[in-house]
């Protein structure tokens, strides 16, 4: 009979074990696809996971690390928004009169979970070009390069360099930082000062403050002040200098020139809101030069840029708490109304929509329903005119 016939048996063997390794191969291959996804995810966005992860009241997908509950079914909707064109924010032309080695650049109304390319032009006296790119720079990552530590710049190496008579008695008096920080000196013919220079604002690391209209045969005291980017100042002690000796005022430069390069480039934070920030470049150059053209262009929106749409903030939301199952306390997907303010720290749509997130954290948070305030309700946004 055909069930004792050994060639039948071994098919079916066969069959039988490869349904059986199909069974074990296919669940772990989907795990496997799955755990890969959720390890992408913590490769860009671990700040979060460890930040929010203390939270007293956690979402369930956050807390068991299953990100593709919500991230991976938006992958179509994404997509389909990431497909369109790169806006280009308009280059910014600097001013600066001068030519110098320190650069500080500021770039405004960047969308603060967006990715960003930037390109900059540096050009010094002769003509030469050197252009230097910065690729993928998301604003919501610049918070972690730049804190505030409390504590004030070090100030070290001040100089004060020969005094010069073209028309009246001046000198220069340079210094300098480990961090980027303003410029400012303090002076006069006694240890109480009374004449101040005007701060020079750009965030720096070696400071260059001139000084005139000085007397002539007579000891000044001076000291330098450094502000780094949170206000924390530094003060040098008490120096001295004469300007009884006067030398002429010759900075030819001995050697060959090095060859103009870019040798550092630091990102700071300046100011962060919920949709919009500002963020701060700092260029060192080889030699002086002059920053002519930034060009700032948007390459991707990030997954915290609300302007995705709906898609996003609503749709993925009501998957799991549809609205006939929980009922709304207010409802989404629509723009306030002349007579609404909603506030400026409650993420909306670009129009003013309103969605899920505006008013509850996606991760979760400290109070229940993870709720974004303590006092959130009618007054929050109706307000009397």
């Amino acid at each position: 009979m055909d069930r004792f016939n050994p060639k039948s048996n071994m098919i079916r063997c066969l069959i039988v074990l490869s349904l059986a390794i199909a069974g074990v191969f296919f669940p772990f291959s989907a795990w496997s696809k799955t755990q890969k996804a959720e390890n992408e995810c913590l490769a860009c966005h671990l700040d979060v996971h460890r930040n929010e992860g203390s939270s007293s009241y956690k979402h369930a997908p956050f807390e068991k690390g299953e990100c593709n509950t919500c991230h991976l079914k938006q992958e179509g909707a994404v997509k389909g928004k990431q497909a369109r064109k790169s806006q280009i924010i308009e280059p910014i032309i600097l001013t600066h009169p001068g030519y110098l080695t320190e650069h500080d650049i500021f770039l405004k109304h960047l969308i603060t979970g967006s990715s960003y390319d930037i390109n900059l032009v540096l050009k010094d006296v002769p003509g030469n070009k050197v252009e230097t790119k910065l690729r993928g720079v998301i604003p919501a990552r610049v918070q972690n390069r730049a804190r505030n530590d409390k504590r004030p710049p070090v100030i070290s190496g001040i100089r004060v360099l020969p005094i010069e008579k073209a028309p009246f008695l001046s000198t220069t008096i340079i210094w300098d930082t480990n961090e980027p920080s303003t410029s400012f000196i303090e002076y006069g013919l006694s240890d109480q000062y009374g004449i101040y220079s005007s701060e020079d604002v750009a965030m720096i690391k070696h400071h260059r403050v001139n000084i005139s209209k000085l007397t002539h045969g007579k000891d000044y005291h001076f000291r330098v002040i450094s502000r780094d980017i949170f206000g924390n100042q530094a003060v040098s002690e008490d120096r001295l200098f004469n300007t009884a000796k006067i030398t002429g005022s010759d900075v030819t430069e001995k050697g060959e020139p090095p060859e103009l390069t870019v040798n550092n480039v630091e990102i700071f934070m300046r100011r962060k809101r919920a949709r919009t920030s500002e963020i701060s470049l700092y260029l060192e150059t080889s030699r002086i030069a002059n920053v002519t053209v930034v060009e700032c262009k948007k390459v991707k929106d990030g997954c915290t840029d609300l302007s995705v749409g709906k898609e996003l903030t609503i749709d993925v939301c009501r998957r799991c708490h549809p609205t006939e199952a929980i009922g709304l306390t207010h409802p989404v997907g629509v723009a306030a109304k002349p007579t609404t303010m909603v506030p400026d720290y409650f993420p909306t749509l670009r129009g003013g929509i309103m969605t899920c997130v505006t008013c509850h954290f996606a991760h979760g948070g400290k109070r229940k329903y993870f709720a974004r305030s303590d006092t959130i309700g009618c007054k929050t946004c109706h307000r009397k005119k």
